[in-house]
């Protein structure tokens, strides 16, 4: 089911108003769409291929991506965004890059604009809604909390500051992180899954937030009958000094598999790593150990998004983490609270600041 074409009025502070068509894409809008990012972003935007308008073109005609744009009753595109697929991996929809060009912010354009992108998620047939909000402003993770969207964790250290140009703020950490907003849809159970017992409680109130059935395990796998070799892939973004390695399956040879990544893509620097656990699998309680003991800690889960479920670690490298200089909600700032304490010390900005008013 296509979105229809919405007309909405809109009021700044100033009383001025301001007339939006929302709508999907048609081929022509590119340049539009790209007036916006380059407003935002300049040349920055780490969606590289954003700035390629065949690609755009070529995506919206595949169908794995649905782009919405704002445009003004003289016909100028004020805002676009995307929903994305990720079949036949996985099965939910992602909400993301919302970018408004500047001269058309402060209307309230977004919470509408949210809201169309909302519907024609409902419309199909996803497991979840997905967002990875930026915590560099709050906006986007209050006004998705509104669309029933609830938080679920954090990938840390995606973005180096000095790669990407933005009208907000950075403070003092060096890499833009993410948070992870889910809405159940499709999938309202998910099943059984493993997880460390100093955690069980914290992920339960994570589904129990989404409305979602699960069944905790106490039996975990037994490390004697691991199968030999683990299931993984990765993605490293050399631009951004950033490393994601997902674990299908945990088998004997995970520390070694990851440890050979580590050592490929070393952590120095700006480099990091995000690591995506499937807690599907029996043995990902062994597989959590031994990730902590190369240096991974837990940031959250990545629910709901597929037929496996999704324990997210990082591993911080030597860029340090300033949870109180991000922007959070309500809600992922009692995350915050409870993810922080697990950063290890010498990772932790708080543990800088003490060291600092030492003499």
């Amino acid at each position: 089911m296509s979105g229809r074409a919405r007309t909405v009025h809109l009021t700044n502070s100033q009383g001025r108003g301001l007339t939006v068509t929302l709508r999907e894409y048609r081929p022509g809008d590119e340049e539009g769409m790209l007036a916006c990012i380059r407003d935002e972003y300049g040349d920055t935007y780490f969606k590289r291929s954003f700035y390629l308008p065949e690609f755009l073109k070529r995506e919206a005609q595949s169908g794995r991506m649905t782009f919405l744009v704002a445009q003004t009753t003289p016909g100028e595109i004020a805002g676009m965004m995307l929903l994305k697929e990720f079949a036949p991996r996985e099965n939910m929809c992602e909400i993301a890059s919302q970018i408004f060009r500047k001269k058309y912010r402060r209307y309230g354009l977004a919470m509408p604009f949210f809201q169309y992108g909302m519907e024609i998620v409902l419309s199909r047939n996803y497991s979840a809604a997905y967002c990875l909000p930026v915590l560099f402003h709050d906006i986007t993770q209050r006004l998705l909390y509104r669309l029933e969207m609830r938080a679920a964790g954090f990938v840390l250290n995606v973005f180096d500051v000095e790669q990407i140009v933005h009208s907000y703020q950075n403070k003092r950490n060096k890499k833009h992180s993410q948070g992870i907003q889910i809405r159940a849809i499709g999938k309202r159970d998910a099943g059984r899954i493993y997880v460390p017992e100093e955690h069980r409680e914290f992920c339960s109130g994570i589904y129990r937030r989404l409305g979602a059935a699960v069944c905790m395990e106490r039996q975990c796998g037994d490390p004697k009958h691991l199968p030999d070799t683990s299931i993984l892939t990765y993605r490293q973004d050399e631009r951004q000094a950033s490393l994601e390695i997902s674990v299908d399956l945990t088998g004997a040879d995970l520390t070694e598999q990851v440890a050979a990544l580590q050592e490929r893509f070393p952590l120095r620097g700006k480099q990091t790593a995000n690591l995506f656990l499937n807690i599907s699998d029996a043995n990902a309680v062994w597989a959590y150990k031994a990730l902590c003991r190369l240096g991974y800690f837990f940031t959250g889960l990545k629910p709901l998004c597929s037929e496996r479920e999704y324990m997210v670690l990082h591993h911080p490298g030597e860029v340090k983490i300033y949870f109180e200089d991000y922007f959070l909600s309500g809600e992922f700032a009692e995350m915050a609270d409870y993810v922080g304490r697990l950063i290890p010390q010498k990772n932790n900005g708080k543990e800088e600041e003490r060291n600092e008013g030492r003499t």
